[in-house]
């Protein structure tokens, strides 16, 4: 019986087995049975720069170029404020300047009316002024016939107290014939040229058209214009000081300065000390109340030790002692910048005014 159970089983099994689909005997899914494309294999491929950073290097703020480029900024923010502030501190002091400039020759103008008054005298304080700001005048008064005359030396044919003039100054003697030899042809009416001298040819081939004048000079500016000028400009920047174009050429020795006064004498300058001091008077100090005045040819050249019949006629044929035209230089001040204004005057009448570099005098 048990065999027969067990026969029984292994044919109920086999008709299972041969009745059962093939994919539930092995064991698949339905869908497996379809064909179906297979997920391919994934590529390899190699990682960009930041995935192939560790994690934390990734994580890390990148901030080293960051900060070089504030540097920068800073530093061309620096260097724009330093432009700024160098431009604004230009600027302040052009300013100032120009506000002195203006000040001080309100000043000058200022005293130029204080020195024309007819009742002033050489001492009197109101000449003289100071403020607290650092601003003032100083005005001194003088004749004007104490400077030489250029225009009557240069119609005199004898020439020798314009060349001493100009050796003194430190000119060679050769730079002393071209420069009065043109002087010469600027004052004179032809169109002769002198034998070191420049005409209206020898201007026009240095690109000088209308030159010269042929006529003595108006105002002193003009001298400049003359070829060999520049010379005198380097060796003595105030030679304006020295000449002028007002009065008839003779010479007030008590308003002259000491180098002219030699010049005339044709002295060394130490020999002058006599009469400086007799000009001064017993204080020692000129523009007082007690200076002296020279009056004579005689006792000029006694002061001066010169008694030669010879330095006596030079002296007589320019010096004078009593000068009608007046010179009145204001200089005003302000803030450690000064300008010079003068006024020429004869009686009522002015004869020039203007602004002269303030070094002068």
């Amino acid at each position: 019986a048990a065999e027969h159970v067990m026969d029984a089983h292994l044919a109920f099994v086999r008709h299972l087995h041969a009745t059962t689909p093939a994919f539930v005997r092995e064991g698949t899914p339905l869908l497996a049975t379809a064909e179906r494309p297979r997920p391919s294999a994934p590529r390899s491929r190699t990682p960009s720069w930041p995935d192939s950073l560790p994690l934390r290097k990734r994580l890390e703020p990148r901030g080293g170029s960051a900060l070089i480029a504030v540097f920068w900024l800073i530093a061309i923010l620096s260097m724009i404020m330093l432009v700024g502030v160098r431009l604004l501190e230009t600027d302040t002091k052009v300013s100032r300047v120009n506000r002195a400039r203006i000040y001080a020759q309100r000043f000058a103008e200022a005293g130029l009316a204080v020195g024309r008054h007819p009742m002033m005298t050489l001492d009197d304080p109101l000449l003289h002024r100071a403020d607290g700001n650092g601003g003032g005048y100083d005005v001194t008064i003088r004749s004007e016939e104490a400077r030489l005359n250029i225009n009557v030396l240069l119609q005199n044919p004898d020439h020798t107290l314009l060349k001493r003039l100009f050796t003194s100054w430190g000119m060679k003697l050769d730079e002393v014939s071209a420069l009065v030899d043109a002087l010469k042809d600027w004052v004179d009416a032809d169109d002769l040229t002198s034998l070191n001298g420049a005409e209206k040819r020898e201007y026009e081939k240095e690109g000088f058209d209308g030159m010269p004048f042929n006529r003595p000079f108006k105002d002193l500016d003009e001298m400049s214009l003359v070829r060999g000028m520049e010379r005198i400009e380097e060796l003595r920047p105030d030679w304006r000081d020295w000449l002028t174009v007002h009065g008839d050429g003779h010479i007030d020795v008590n308003d002259a300065r000491p180098e002219v006064i030699a010049l005339l004498a044709n002295v060394p300058p130490e020999r002058l000390a006599p009469l400086l001091e007799f000009r001064a008077g017993p204080d020692g100090v000129r523009d007082t109340m007690d200076d002296r005045r020279i009056s004579s040819v005689l006792q000029l050249a006694q002061l001066l030790g010169a008694n030669q019949p010879n330095v006596v006629q030079q002296l007589t044929q320019w010096v004078r002692f009593d000068g009608v035209i007046r010179r009145i230089e204001s200089v005003g001040k302000m803030g450690g910048l000064s300008r010079k204004l003068v006024l020429i005057t004869q009686g009522n009448q002015v004869l020039w005014r203007g602004e002269v570099p303030s070094h002068e005098g």
